[in-house]
Parts: structure tokens; sequence; C-alpha cells
């Protein structure tokens, strides 16, 4: 594998555990539509390929006639009330990212999250500045597990496709790395839609964002900048 010389991102279930705010948020919208509300472990397993495909799957899950456009519509509205509100960062993001920044890798998020929830959501867990780019959902690319999302981020921080590691959680993350050219690691407490870390079929599994960032380094002893 050549030196990694830049990290990408995926946001949700690996940076940080979103899935309860997601969950109120469809709570509320199903609310509006007279529909019970899904448990908070059926909606971990609909996470990852964006918003519209997370309420279809809701409304699949629910045996629902209701029009999916109009309950995407009514979703955004209440997520934007509950974006950044209850999520955490995973114990040892922070301190992870800022090793990372002190040996000057470039950093980026990856993410099929709206940019606006993104944005806010970065804000809030206070790590924005830590990443140099951000690349979202709706910015024009298709979403992972298409490769172009992560190959926008490897041009806008200047690093080749093989020597940018991505980190994430689930199958899409692991998809999008291999058609990007993009060696690839996956935390196994993610949202990977019920299915086993362990059948991803990423280069390696890595018990934290921690070991990640050990990993990476101890690979890369001197300045990675140029």
């Amino acid at each position: 594998m050549h030196p990694i010389r830049a990290v990408l991102f995926d946001l949700d279930g690996t940076l940080a555990d979103t899935a309860g705010e997601i969950a109120l948020a469809l709570a509320r919208t199903f609310a509006e539509f007279g529909l019970p509300a899904l448990p908070e472990a059926a909606v971990r397993e609909m996470i990852g390929r964006g918003v519209a495909v997370l309420v279809e799957r809701a409304l699949e899950r629910s045996a629902s006639g209701v029009d999916a456009g109009a309950v995407f519509e009514r979703f955004e509205h209440h997520y934007e009330q509950t974006a950044g509100t209850t999520a955490e960062l995973y114990p040892t993001v922070r301190d992870s990212l800022a090793r990372l920044a002190a040996r000057r890798l470039p950093l980026a998020v990856v993410t099929n999250k709206p940019r606006p929830f993104t944005q806010r959501l970065l804000e809030q867990l206070q790590i924005g500045d830590a990443f140099a780019a951000v690349v979202c959902g709706d910015d024009g690319w298709p979403k992972k597990p298409g490769p172009e999302m992560l190959l926008a981020a490897c041009e806008r921080v200047a690093r080749r496709a093989e020597e940018t590691l991505m980190l994430g959680d689930s199958a899409n993350d692991v998809l999008a790395a291999r058609a990007a050219g993009c060696p690839v690691w996956c935390v196994p407490y993610g949202y990977n839609e019920g299915r086993a870390v362990e059948t991803l079929g990423a280069d390696r599994i890595v018990a934290d964002v921690a070991e990640a960032v050990a990993r990476v380094l101890g690979a890369n002893p001197v300045d990675s900048s140029g």
C-alpha cells in the first residue's frame, strides 16, 4: 500500500453518533402523518445512503402508502430542528483529528448527508476547522457508493487516490473507495445497514479512530505536507 498522505472520513457512524437525532426527526415526521415512530435501532440500519433513501426505507418498514415526497419534505423540516442537538463525537475522535492536524495531513469529510445538515453538525461538534474539504450528498456528484465524491475530495486536498485513506463504517464507504482507488479501513461500531463489519471487504478493521490515526502516523514518521 502507498504511504497515506491524506485521510477522508465518513461522518455519521464514523466520526459522530447521530442516530438519536435522526430517529427523533423521523418520529416527529411520522407523527404528522399518523404513523408510529420506528425504534432507534431500526433507524440505525437505514442510515448511510442519504435522506431520500432513509425516508423510503422508513416508509417501507411502516408499510404505509403515504407519499414519500411529502414525508421527505417534512423530515427535512424536522431534521433542521434536531441536527447537531444530541449528536456526539465517538470517543478519541477529537484528539485523533488534532494529532493528524499536527502532522499536517490534509483531512476531508465525505458524506451523503446534505450540506446544510453537515455544516451544522460539524459546527455544533466543533470539528469543522479540522477539515480542508467537506464533500456532501447534495454537492452535485453521485452519492456513495459511487467514487465521484471521494475523487472530488482527493482533488480538493491535492492528493492522489492511492495515497488517500477512506475511513468509514459501511459497505457504501468500501465500495466507493474501491471504485475510486483509495485504500479503505472501517470501524466496527457504525451504521452498516445491519451487516457485520467483517463482511464489508475493507482493507483493515480498526477499533476506533484513534487506532486508525496511530497506524497512519506510524507509517508516516515524517511531515506529510507537500
